[in-house]
């Protein structure tokens, strides 16, 4: 926990507040000439990472600085990356599940592979997961029921293949239950996990605030959350993380929540640093 320590409020004009990663950020609004989401930018040739390219605006070309990168965090292409072949990979785990279930099945042999949803690779994953964006909440929480009952499936058909009964009506019963693993769980659970790859890409845009002091430059964040005053606080903790770059910290709205304050003339230096 953070020794936090209120020290005075924040006069005058809000701040624009932002999260990078999991970081929450904030600028003057003073400085701040547009928000807008990055759709069209130019690659710039032989310069740092961090410098994520250019945009026209206003009839100028301005750069624009990646504070993921500045922070030493993943770029949000490659955490979009990562993330959809993620989904790819669990969505071939269950696609092998389903073919190892009706092989073993078919062979009379035991089921090696995981019963309970909370076991397989997904299930640990899913357990854990959480997002702020409702709505990638509420989708992710509908393949919760189809991928139990895919799981569970496979505890049926040993209870069945145990019965004492004839074994055409075993056989039977468990034809059902695999034509429901197949053609309702299992296209359920991939049908939601293809579909979050299109809500995940829209989540993923990237945002960009457009500054203006000295010069213009535009800083690429993840998503713009508030524009607010904010009290200042003394954090001993965080005190000397990212130097120069953060000029002060504000309090969120939990005890523990603290929002970086970034130093805008450190913003650019940074930039024509990169520029170099």
């Amino acid at each position: 926990m953070n020794n936090i320590t209120p020290k005075s409020s924040t006069p005058g004009m809000p701040l624009i507040v932002f999260k990078v990663g999991k970081m929450t950020c904030a600028v003057d609004g003073a400085s701040v000439i547009s928000i807008q989401r990055m759709e069209e930018f130019t690659l710039t040739p032989h310069t740092p990472d961090e410098i994520f390219g250019s945009i026209n605006f206003r009839n100028h070309v301005i750069s624009i600085l990646d504070l993921r990168t500045v922070f030493g965090l993943p770029t949000r292409i490659k955490e979009y990356s990562d993330f959809i072949k993620m989904l790819d990979q669990r969505k071939q785990d269950h696609i092998n599940w389903v073919n190892t279930l009706k092989e073993s099945v078919r062979n009379n042999t035991h089921f090696p592979l995981a019963t309970c949803p909370h076991q397989c690779a997904f299930g640990k994953w899913y357990d854990k997961y959480d997002h702020p964006n409702k709505k990638i909440m509420f989708h992710m929480e509908r393949i919760r029921e189809p991928h139990n009952k895919l799981h569970y499936a496979a505890l049926d058909v040993a209870k069945i293949q145990e019965k004492d009964c004839p074994e055409d009506e075993k056989n039977e019963q468990i034809q059902e239950i695999l034509r429901q693993v197949e053609n309702e769980y299992m296209v359920t659970v991939v049908g939601l996990l293809d579909s979050a790859k299109t809500i995940f890409k829209d989540i993923y845009q990237t945002m960009l605030i457009v500054l203006e002091d000295i010069q213009q430059i535009a800083i690429a964040v993840d998503e713009v959350v508030a524009v607010t005053n904010l009290e200042e606080v003394v954090v001993e903790k965080e005190s000397l993380m990212y130097g120069s770059m953060v000029q002060r910290f504000l309090k969120g709205k939990n005890d523990d929540d603290i929002i970086y304050h970034l130093n805008q003339e450190a913003l650019f230096k940074r930039l024509m640093n990169n520029m170099r």
